[in-house]
């Protein structure tokens, strides 16, 4: 049961565009600081592997927030949890701006991310609220093209503030539009969440069992951690191939990004479009291996074309455009099994996938990757974990466990 009854339509619909907008922090949060990572690392003295560990610290920080949040929310409530998630967000983004050293900064992004986190599971838990069963899954879908929405802005905005401003503009960027979002929050949503769960670890525990026990559900999440990371295997090394390796700016690193981000946004229309006809277990039976074989013809071709950019480029959207497809509809779908415990469900969601892109990010940036062939080649490797998970999680789950 949910607060659904107690909002008229125009207060949902208020609510929701709202809300919305908020969901394009994450991957700005990633997009808007990756082309300044070069400069953070000349800057502040430090190697380019302490450097990505800026992106490495910000997934770590969000796959916690989301986990501890989850059960906060379910046992507490939406509206305060959102309005201290959306402060401290802008607060903790002045640090580095005050402190410029490396230790501040990782400590401040690692924060970002749990903020974020905590919003973005608030959030979620908002629309399995106010929202009839037959539009989370499409909901889903409206989130992750919020998201595509931070990945087209989000590099754009941070090439040029790098370019002109340098690295810590991107910080007072954050702090003050999310300062706004904190006083529309506090004056529009009211609570959302009538029928709480107590905070009790029995409760924890059987919500926890129940949600990871479900096999389709575990395998929805997984392969979302897995295109996730094709992302942000771009997001940190693509900085550094293009800028050191191919000697491009921060601005054309920027636009690149933009159109990736550009080609993820579209996607979730074209997946939209299809969930219309097709069911999610279908679709993925269809897209992972026709984007696993694409993958391998490209790093073939790469051994021929080893410094080829718009090779590189062009594949690089192809995983773009797959995880724009893939990871909405597994959230909306994953979400609609655990209504009754949103929170729950979408802190062990986004708990597992995003330990995964923190891992991957972490893995990246303890080998150097120089080359068109080598970039690929973690794209391939990607896609064939997906093909495991599809076939031994997702595909024809008995019973729906």
């Amino acid at each position: 049961m949910n607060s659904l009854t107690t909002l008229s339509e125009k207060q949902t619909r208020l609510i929701v565009w709202i809300l919305l907008p908020l969901g394009s922090l994450n991957g700005m949060a990633v997009d808007l600081i990756a082309p300044s990572l070069p400069s953070i690392a000349s800057s502040l003295h430090v190697s380019t592997s302490v450097a990505k560990n800026v992106i490495t610290l910000y997934l770590l920080g969000y796959a916690l927030g989301n986990f501890c949040s989850g059960f906060l929310t379910d046992a507490l409530g939406r509206k305060h949890i959102l309005r201290t998630g959306l402060l401290g967000f802008a607060l903790v983004n002045l640090l580095p701006v005050m402190i410029p050293n490396i230790t501040i900064l990782l400590s401040a992004r690692f924060f970002q991310g749990l903020a974020i986190g905590t919003i973005a599971v608030v959030i979620r838990a908002v629309f399995s609220d106010i929202l009839p069963p037959q539009k989370m899954v499409r909901m889903g879908t409206l989130m992750g093209s919020m998201y595509g929405v931070g990945t087209v802005i989000g590099p754009l905005i941070g090439g040029y503030l790098q370019f002109y401003r340098g690295w810590q503009a991107g910080f007072l960027f954050f702090a003050a539009t999310v300062f706004v979002a904190f006083i529309a929050v506090y004056f529009i949503l009211p609570e959302t969440h009538l029928h709480r769960h107590l905070l009790r670890f029995k409760t924890i525990q059987r919500h926890l069992l129940e949600v990871s026990h479900h096999r389709q559900f575990m395998g929805l999440v997984l392969m979302m951690g897995i295109v996730y990371s094709l992302m942000i295997a771009f997001n940190t090394v693509g900085p550094f191939l293009l800028q050191i390796t191919f000697h491009h700016t921060s601005i054309f690193f920027g636009n690149i990004a933009l159109c990736l981000g550009g080609t993820f946004l579209g996607a979730t229309f074209v997946c939209r479009h299809f969930l219309k006809k097709y069911s999610v277990e279908n679709l993925l039976g269809i897209i992972i291996p026709v984007f696993f074989l694409i993958t391998m013809l490209s790093l073939v071709a790469s051994f021929l074309w080893s410094s080829s950019m718009p090779l590189l480029l062009g594949v690089s959207a192809v995983m773009f455009f797959a995880s724009g497809f893939i990871f909405p509809m597994c959230m909306g779908k994953g979400l609609l099994l655990f209504r009754p415990i949103a929170g729950t469900a979408s802190a062990v969601m986004f708990l597992v996938n995003v330990l995964m892109t923190s891992a991957t990010a972490f893995l990246l940036s303890l080998i150097k990757v120089q080359s068109c062939s080598a970039m690929i080649a973690i794209y391939v490797a990607l896609w064939a974990a997906s093909l495991l998970i599809y076939w031994r999680l997702i595909r024809d789950p008995i019973d729906g466990s």
